[in-house]
């Protein structure tokens, strides 16, 4: 018997029923793909943005390790500083390669909006090698670096004067930071005194960033570094720990969500496949009456079923790269820190992966009404008719 020309007839027989589970079936896989190309995404430029931090641990004054991932990561407000003593205590230390200390904190408006403040020197530009700032960086104490799509909004230009809405006198642009792509777009930058200034933190910083002389050695430098009073360190692999937890409740319900998704892909394959048996009874009566063992038409049935799931898979996976570049965007808007990069990373073993899934699914789906199909009698299979 031909199989698969059999099977693929009696698939086109019912184009609106086989066109349905298709769908359900491409939508199932669609998300279990997406998902598991956003993990992989996720993770890998996370630690490619930790990577271009330029810095191998951070000082912070002690407190909640999550609320200093947010202020690192996110631009939260931190209301307890280190001072500018901390940052030479920490210069000094065996090991450590230099200690910059860097001030953010943010301006909340009536109306809601929020500024977030970012204090640096020219060490702490060093530390971040891939910006590219258009201009110059700071002139003065009242000189400004925007991002450059936030100047383009505001109508501003290198030489423009600026004014913060609840600072006095006016700044002028020297600088315009090309688009990252990371959170950096989002931050306005300040010579680091004029935005303790503003805050009234003269001397005092958010963080220390720490390079290593020898990267072998940083738990002693941790261990220096927290014998400072009220100093706590976190290393990269720290950050990356931390921010991996905050993604774990959002992941959990992502989870649930595409199981939930395959397993009505799966009900539907099956509901497919037996009101298809049902209607086939005295045709399948008929099969057997000429020779069709069970075997037949159990392949027969099963075979069906993963030509279904499979189809449904590829065209799933097809949908979920076509529509990458929104589905990055769409995650974006929704998480609470996103990573510069590509938040959805397609590779081949994700696809192998995903059809893989479509060949078990429509195994398993299939197995009962192939089973059920194949133990019809076939007198009584014609008489039911």
């Amino acid at each position: 018997m031909k199989f698969f020309s059999v099977a693929l007839k009696n698939l086109f027989r019912r184009r609106m029923r086989t066109g349905l589970t298709l769908m359900g079936i491409a939508i199932g896989i669609a998300m279990l793909f997406s998902f598991m190309s956003f993990n992989q995404g996720y993770q890998e430029s996370l630690r490619k943005d930790l990577r271009n931090m330029g810095a191998h641990m951070l000082a912070i004054a002690k407190g909640c390790p999550y609320e200093a991932t947010s202020m690192i990561l996110h631009g939260g407000e931190i209301k307890d500083y280190l001072t500018s003593e901390d940052v030479e205590r920490i210069r000094q230390m065996p090991n450590v390669a230099s200690a910059v200390g860097m001030f953010m904190n943010q301006k909340i408006f009536p109306h809601g909006k929020t500024l977030v403040v970012y204090g640096l020197d020219d060490a702490a530009f060093a530390l971040k090698p891939w910006w590219v700032v258009k201009g110059d960086k700071f002139l003065d104490e009242r000189s400004v670096v925007l991002p450059e799509e936030m100047a383009t909004e505001l109508g501003l230009s290198i030489g423009s004067t600026w004014s913060m809405p609840g600072v006095e006198g006016e700044f002028t642009v020297t600088g315009l930071l090309e688009k990252t792509g990371s959170q950096d777009d989002q931050f306005i930058y300040l010579p680091l005194v004029t935005a303790q200034q503003i805050f009234e933190a003269e001397g005092k910083v958010t963080s220390i960033a720490i390079t290593l002389e020898d990267i072998s050695k940083i738990q002693d430098v941790v261990k220096s570094v927290e014998s400072l009073p009220d100093v706590q360190a976190i290393t990269m692999s720290q950050v990356l720990g931390t921010a991996q937890t905050l993604m774990n409740s959002a992941q959990a319900m992502i989870t649930s969500i595409v199981a939930i998704a395959v397993l009505i892909s799966a009900l539907g394959v099956m509901n497919s496949i037996l009101m298809s048996v049902f209607e086939r009874t005295r045709e399948i009566g008929m099969m057997k009456a000429v020779g069709a063992s069970q075997g037949d038409v159990f392949a027969l049935v099963w075979i069906e079923s993963v030509l279904l799931t499979l189809t449904g898979g590829m065209l799933g996976i097809g949908a979920a790269i076509a529509a990458g570049k929104l589905i990055d965007g769409a995650l974006r808007g929704l998480l609470p820190f996103a990573p510069s990069g590509n938040l959805v990373a397609f590779d081949g073993q994700i696809v192998m992966v995903s059809l893989a899934a479509s060949l078990f699914l429509g195994i398993v789906s299939g197995a009962y009404p192939a089973f059920r199909a194949s133990q019809l009698s076939p007198m009584e299979a014609i008489r039911s008719e």
